[in-house]
């Protein structure tokens, strides 16, 4: 047997292993294994209200329907995180006044469609740091960890 055959064997063998290497990727990506998650997704504003000193109100653009009772918010005032976050849906947890509005109050339907409006009013005594006029308030939402929207007044 000659030598001079293997060399393109081998390489004719290597090229077909890189090529159902390549293929295995593209179709894990494909079929959705290489997905990292499957988080919902919405367009979520956030502005002042005139309502109260402190309130947000976050609206729902578009984007899936969220269920409030697997959602996480967590809120910063000029890039610093509140002392205490709210609990959604909530009623009287502590850094935060009076009831919030919409899906947010548990008398409420958990579902958080397109269209409406969520709001909360942080405490103006008992939760730090404040927003004061000119101030940027972040509202992240979280679904099972995985981010869903980030809003910003």
């Amino acid at each position: 047997m000659s030598r001079r055959a293997v060399a393109p064997v081998v390489g004719v063998v290597l090229l077909v292993g890189v090529t159902v290497v390549l293929a295995a990727i593209v179709g894990a990506f494909a079929i959705g294994i290489g997905d990292s998650g499957n988080a919902p997704e919405a367009a979520i504003t956030a502005t002042f209200g005139n309502e109260h000193p402190n309130q947000i109100n976050l609206t729902h653009h578009s984007g899936d329907v969220l269920d409030v009772t697997e959602l996480t918010v967590r809120v910063y005032v000029d890039g610093e995180p509140l002392e205490k976050q709210p609990n959604v849906p909530f009623t009287g947890t502590p850094g935060f006044k009076d009831t919030p509005t919409g899906p947010f109050n548990p008398e409420s339907d958990p579902r958080w469609t397109a269209g409406e409006m969520a709001s909360l009013t942080i405490a103006s005594t008992t939760n730090a740091p404040q927003p004061t006029a000119g101030s940027q308030v972040t509202v992240k939402i979280y679904s099972e960890g995985e981010p869903v929207a980030t809003a910003r007044t």
